[in-house]
């Protein structure tokens, strides 16, 4: 009964000086020898790896491009969504604001691109998300093959939108 009590005591007190000790002591303590020996090494090897930091000379993979385009795409379109909701709600204000905007948006070629590229933007990024959500759901597109021909699949959709609100829009 002493022995499972100085069990506990020895438990507390390590529990006690890993939690208030400083971080020197927390890495002797939490740490065996080896490992310690292996964090506190010093790299003396020199890395003769050529770098390359210039993104317009890198061919990344259509799966990369369709990766960094949907990041880019939600970025955008979380900018632009407070000029959808102003826009919104100019138009449910009353009826000659909704008009006005009707107008405004009938006579401004800027309007309608601003709205276009709000579209292709959210229509590529919930592709893209459909993509994403396919692989990690049910496994499809997890393949390199499988991935790249989803990859241009969205990248097909997003253009035929494109078309599409094109012709709606103009």
């Amino acid at each position: 009964n002493l022995s499972n009590f100085n069990k506990k005591i020895r438990t507390i007190n390590l529990i006690r000086n890993l939690v208030f000790a400083t971080p020197n002591n927390y890495n002797s303590q939490a740490f065996t020898r080896s490992e310690s020996r292996f964090l506190n090494r010093q790299v003396t090897e020199n890395d003769n790896r050529p770098v390359n930091l210039n993104l317009l000379t890198i061919s990344l993979p259509i799966i990369g491009v369709s990766s960094i385009l949907h990041r880019i795409s939600g970025v955008a379109i979380f900018f632009s969504f407070p000029l959808v909701v102003w826009m919104l709600s100019i138009s449910l204000k009353s009826e000659e604001s909704f008009s006005l905007l009707s107008s405004l948006y009938q006579t401004s070629i800027i309007l309608k691109i601003m709205i276009y590229l709000f579209l292709v933007g959210f229509s590529y990024h919930l592709l893209a998300g459909l993509k994403k959500l396919l692989s990690d759901a049910f496994g499809i597109g997890e393949t390199l093959e499988s991935g790249r021909i989803l990859s241009w699949v969205v990248f097909g959709a997003t253009f035929l939108l494109a078309i599409l609100f094109i012709f709606n829009i103009f």
